[in-house]
């Protein structure tokens, strides 16, 4: 497809206006009308209704639409790691989750950084399937994901396992005692944070089936932050809550009983990228800081 059709797609598609379209795309109206006419021929389907006062996708445009955004995104990337590669003589872009960007991956990054300054170096982040997809669509040449993938041509390595903990307010009365059972969990204000198979098994064990958590949060930061300002217990694990733990800031309640299970970390790399020199020396500093790749 071409780009310039597909660009007036989706900008059209974000304005619903073809004066705004053209605007933001530098171009005439009738431009823009012709680009989105060639590429309603080239599909065989219209992907507007245009009437005088408004213009509404139709339902081939709204197929059509994520497709469009992520072709002209790789295009985009592809263009920012071309030029990323002058002056340097090579380059790496790493994939993960936020949590272990910020727990794990930072001193590594910022390592990587000093040590090797030939080398153009980028980060993305996302979930764990965003960053396997960045995989896929060759936006990244190492993802660290605690989901493993099942893909052919990638290697999944199991690098290593961090252990949940259940982390308090040290001025609340819940840091009163020192030991919490599994069973009791279900009386404590848990400001809950999903951490995937087999973290969910175990909560639909040791909870009640109709349990609903009140605060449901998706991001580990955002637990913490509540936890200390007194909202309620998580459960979260040790590599997020390690400086805080060691600082004073949060508190660990030790799990009796039927403790949480660990959770897996996994590098996940494409197998004919991993005698890339830009690779390789990631994965020999992960190992230096102790990890196994």
């Amino acid at each position: 497809m071409d780009f310039e059709q597909l660009r007036a797609f989706y900008t059209l598609a974000q304005t619903k206006n073809f004066t705004k379209a053209a605007e933001i795309l530098h171009l005439v109206q009738s431009t823009v009308t012709m680009r989105i006419k060639q590429l309603e021929e080239k599909v065989g389907k219209p992907l507007f209704v245009r009437d005088k006062r408004s213009v509404e996708i139709t339902q081939a445009g709204l197929t059509l639409l994520p497709y469009a955004e992520r072709i002209l995104q790789l295009s985009h990337e592809a263009l920012n790691e071309v030029a990323s590669l002058h002056p340097h003589e090579d380059y790496l872009s790493v994939g993960s989750l936020n949590s272990i960007w910020t727990s794990i991956l930072e001193p590594i990054l910022k390592e990587y950084h000093f040590r090797y300054p030939s080398i153009a170096l980028s980060t993305k982040t996302g979930r764990s399937s965003d960053v396997i997809q960045y995989l896929l669509d060759n936006v990244i040449q190492i993802g660290i994901v605690y989901v493993p993938p099942s893909l052919p041509n990638f290697d999944v390595i199991p690098t290593w396992e961090d252990e949940v903990v259940l982390v308090c307010d040290p001025k609340s009365t819940f840091a009163e005692t020192n030991t919490v059972d599994a069973s009791e969990l279900r009386h404590l204000p848990i400001l809950y944070m999903s951490w995937g198979p087999p973290f969910n098994e175990w909560i639909r064990q040791t909870l009640p089936r109709n349990y609903v958590p009140r605060l449901n949060v998706d991001k580990a930061e955002l637990a913490i932050d509540l936890v200390k300002e007194g909202l309620g217990v998580s459960l979260l694990t040790r590599s997020t809550v390690k400086a805080d733990l060691a600082a004073g800031t949060l508190k660990e309640l030790i799990i009796t009983g039927n403790k949480p299970p660990k959770r897996s970390a996994y590098i996940v790399l494409p197998r004919d990228k991993k005698n890339k020199p830009s690779v390789e020396k990631w994965l020999g500093l992960m190992k230096e800081f102790g990890y196994h790749t």
